[in-house]
């Protein structure tokens, strides 16, 4: 009885002393925000300082319904109708007014084209931009 007793405070004092001289962890705080047909994100609290974002990452290759399994963006220009709807905020309207634009317009070049979608604005092409790349 007393060797539980003994293992369980001892166990108690390495979970205590782990969490202690655990470095503590900085949360980033980002936001984002359209300058002259430009989307900005600002790096912490100084939100005059902004930093472009790129245009996209580069496709690879991968085909657009594994490109969530292997956590890389989403090529717009090829996904189909239920690669888009995997998306966070994407419903079957919007995935078909992307498509639907997208065969309109021709292949979308960047977040310049891709918030001109009806129904994507500012704030959803922010939270979507990490999560697509354009071909």
């Amino acid at each position: 009885m007393s060797s539980r007793v003994l293992i369980l405070l001892l166990l108690a004092v390495m979970i205590f002393a782990a969490g202690w001289h655990a470095p503590a962890l900085e949360a980033q705080v980002s936001s984002y925000f359209w300058v002259k047909g430009k989307l900005i994100r600002s790096k912490g609290s100084r939100a005059g300082e902004g930093i472009r974002l790129a245009a996209g990452m580069p496709c690879i290759d991968t085909p657009p319904e594994l490109a969530a399994f292997f956590n890389l963006p989403l090529p717009v220009n090829r996904a189909d109708q239920a690669a888009l709807m995997r998306l966070p905020g994407i419903g079957p309207k919007l995935s078909e007014s992307i498509i639907l634009y997208r065969e309109g317009q021709g292949s979308m070049a960047g977040p310049d084209d891709f918030i001109k979608v009806k129904g994507i604005g500012p704030k959803r092409s922010a939270r979507l931009l990490p999560l697509l790349c354009f071909d």
